[in-house]
């Protein structure tokens, strides 16, 4: 999935006066986001503070709509998840939260090849912290250099180094299908 945050940073910035670069330093580099991730706030918490927060009146649904409104396809993934899905066992770890989860579980089938989810919001704990990537440890049952981590956030993939996991870091599709193939994982 791509991700664009700046998507619902400009929708909000409508109503606030704010720039959208504000709006997403206020939501996105605050403890706003970082609770609802991890769980520490329900969608409708996270809701209230957020339009406490700027003073503005946004209806829930209004609200939900825009915040996951933000994620599009990325050309060949979905393609190479369903060759992989049956090769090996896929699982997705992801800072996350429930409104973002439930819209693309219901619009992309991509999740469908997946065996299991480590969501942020669910274990309480989100990438680059230590917690998450021991969930995933566990939820596997493999050994930590057993599992291959891969991300596009340089940061995360360090940490997941220093969690014992392989990781490499995704920049496109077809540069990942490389490096399976370098490594005869293709």
């Amino acid at each position: 999935m791509k991700v664009d945050h700046l998507r619902f940073c400009r929708r909000l910035a409508t109503l606030t006066g704010l720039t959208p670069g504000e709006v997403y330093a206020r939501v996105f580099e605050s403890d706003l986001e970082p609770g609802y991730d991890t769980g520490r706030l329900s969608s409708e918490e996270f809701h209230r503070r957020l339009a406490d927060h700027f003073g503005v009146a946004l209806p829930f649904p209004q609200f939900a709509s825009w915040w996951s409104d933000i994620f599009d396809p990325m050309e060949g993934m979905a393609k190479l998840v369903r060759h992989l899905a049956p090769r090996y066992p896929l699982y997705l770890l992801s800072n996350t939260n429930p409104l973002h989860f439930s819209y693309i579980r219901e619009n992309y089938a991509l999740l469908d090849y997946f065996q299991s989810f480590i969501l942020s919001f669910e274990v309480g704990s989100r990438k680059p912290e230590p917690g998450i990537y021991q969930a995933l440890i566990r939820r596997t049952g493999l050994a930590p250099d057993q599992c291959l981590f891969v991300d596009d956030k340089l940061p995360f993939v360090t940490a997941a180094q220093e969690q014992g996991l392989r990781s490499w870091q995704f920049t496109s599709p077809g540069e990942f299908v490389r490096s399976l193939q370098r490594h005869g994982l293709y």
